[in-house]
């Protein structure tokens, strides 16, 4: 029997507007990670190779999202190895 672990990393920005979630399951390659931003009912689904959510959002949450994605794919890959 294989057991699934679930990592989450969530961060808040200071102005409260946007609110990043990234999760990853042991099985998955890589991450997905959601951006919500106040005030709209969807969250966009943050994707390193689709260039139209990057230009939605501020540099700083583009840079934030991927460093979420580092941090979930480094400690999956240092899991699935041990």
């Amino acid at each position: 029997m294989i057991f699934l672990r679930k990592f989450k990393r969530v961060w808040h920005s200071e102005n409260g507007k946007y609110r990043v979630v990234g999760i990853q399951f042991t099985d998955e390659i890589t991450p997905t990670i959601f951006v919500q931003v106040k005030g709209r009912k969807t969250s966009l689904t943050y994707d390193t190779y689709h260039t139209r959510t990057k230009e939605k959002l501020p540099k700083y949450v583009v840079d934030v999202c991927e460093s979420i994605k580092q941090e979930l794919s480094f400690i999956c890959n240092n899991c699935k190895t041990n």
